[in-house]
């Protein structure tokens, strides 16, 4: 479902988990870059300008090619930050990391994105549940009372037992006073792989998390240490489900979507970052209040689809997938529009264009009128033979109670009155309601077959009409 037409696509079932408080963001260093702090390599370039090696240096030598081309195949930035700490030290060096993370920010707005993930990863209490690799204390900036629980390594919450991860956890070390002792914070390949592969007290708390939540990364790329690590820890121990873990990455959506499904994790491609930003600002208001945004989703439905865009109809899609919005749906006063009959039925909203006789007919597309953004089209005969097909809300799918082997209200004749799922049986009372429109019985005369409790209803309907006309 998106937000915005070119917005990007989030998938309904993490939509559902977050409404129900089970989602915690896994945020790295492009979630702070707004508010003014650096990328891992302008940390990198921080430290080596001070210490100034020379050119010939093994340090260099490596460094080097980062300043002509960022994106090429150049040794990785962790494998340089350990060549500085046994060269400089690593207290001194991660003493000059602290220094540039606290120089004053110049940036318009600091901490508007760390505010929205909050608001959106927040628990049904209201507490956010934020797992960070940055140092900065961003996602502190509005708890000035110090209400919302904080944890550095390696002391997180042992979720083995049921502890809460309503908190914010700093899983590379939280940013200490200019004047510390020590600066414990994960930079060096050395402090990657003790937190994530010999000690791998990181692993240990990202798997355990893995288990009961489900896990969204923002501001990372596939190649980012934190992700490399963190992703062969887990394939260290193959003790998680990777489906429970996402990744929102800049780009095209197939190159996207191949670059981290090697890596064993569900990408949710954006064009560019204020298109990411902006979809988290309205994903935030709908966290906020879930029953309100799905209401007013319901009441956009009062128009007919024809008069909206692919993903304002997707949106509705999204609503009807779930129990409370269909029922919602059903309920609604004034009714949705009746054509709407045509997008929740695959069948129709994907049928090939047709036209009428004569050189001036119109012609009429399906797809452009009833389609949703997130529809394969086209789709060829011999792919749905193959079982490629678009969702149609009229069927049982996933998440439906009863068995799906007769549940779908339209398509085939079918015998019995078992009880049917109730988000099917929510869009069978919309139905009834709409039963005067000539779309709906357009739509019920095409079908090889209609649920029987379907054909009930119309009929009790219909007496009900009978019975009115009667007393008039």
């Amino acid at each position: 479902m998106r937000f915005f037409s070119d917005g990007p696509s989030i998938p309904d079932l993490l939509l559902e988990r977050c409404d129900a408080g089970r989602v915690v963001f896994l945020c790295g260093a492009g979630v702070s870059f707004n508010s003014g702090m650096p990328t891992f390599l302008g940390l990198t370039e921080h430290v080596i300008d001070f210490f100034d090696p020379p050119e010939s240096s093994e340090i260099m030598k490596a460094f080097a090619p980062w300043r002509t081309d960022p994106t090429a195949a150049n040794v990785p930035l962790d494998q340089i930050f350990n060549l500085l700490h046994q060269e400089y030290g690593r207290d001194e060096v991660n003493a000059l990391v602290t220094e540039r993370l606290l120089l004053p920010s110049t940036a318009a707005t600091i901490g508007r994105e760390h505010s929205l993930l909050k608001r959106i990863s927040s628990n049904q209490s209201g507490v956010p549940q934020i797992v960070t690799t940055n140092f900065d204390h961003l996602f502190e900036l509005s708890d000035e009372a110090g209400s919302i629980p904080v944890h550095i390594p390696p002391a997180f919450p042992d979720l083995t037992f049921g502890s809460p991860i309503d908190s914010i956890t700093y899983l590379h070390g939280r940013l200490v006073a200019p004047d510390a002792t020590q600066h414990p914070y994960v930079l060096s390949s050395a402090d990657f792989g003790r937190a994530y592969l010999s000690e791998a007290w990181a692993t240990k708390f990202i798997s355990g998390l893995l288990e009961r939540y489900t896990v969204v990364l923002v501001g990372y790329q596939a190649e980012d240490p934190p992700v490399k690590y963190l992703l062969q820890g887990l394939n260290h121990d193959g003790q998680f489900d990777r489906t429970r873990l996402y990744a929102f990455d800049r780009g095209e959506p197939e190159e996207i979507e191949a670059k981290w499904r090697d890596r064993g994790v569900t990408a949710i491609a954006y064009q560019d970052h204020g298109h990411l930003w902006q979809t988290m600002e309205a994903w935030a208001d709908r966290a906020d209040d879930p029953r309100a945004w799905r209401n007013r989703v319901v009441a956009s439905a009062e128009r007919d689809p024809k008069e909206i865009s692919p993903h304002e109809r997707g949106q509705v899609a999204h609503v009807l997938r779930s129990v409370p919005g269909a029922k919602a749906f059903a309920d609604a006063e004034p009714s949705p529009h009746p054509e709407w009959v045509c997008v929740l039925d695959a069948f129709v909203r994907n049928a090939k264009k047709c036209s009428g006789y004569g050189e001036d007919a119109e012609e009429f597309d399906p797809v452009q009128a009833y389609g949703l953004d997130d529809d394969l089209v086209p789709i060829s005969d011999e792919d749905f033979r193959r079982g490629t097909r678009n969702d149609n809300l009229f069927e049982w799918r996933s998440g439906d109670d009863n068995p799906p082997d007769f549940h779908r209200l339209g398509g085939r004749q079918v015998e019995g009155h078992e009880a049917m799922p109730i988000r099917l049986w929510h869009l069978v009372r919309w139905i009834g309601k709409s039963l005067q429109a000539p779309v709906v019985a357009w739509w019920a005369a095409r079908q090889l077959g209609l649920h029987p409790r379907l054909i009930d209803h119309i009929a009790w309907h219909l007496d009900q009409s009978k019975e009115v006309d009667g007393n008039c």
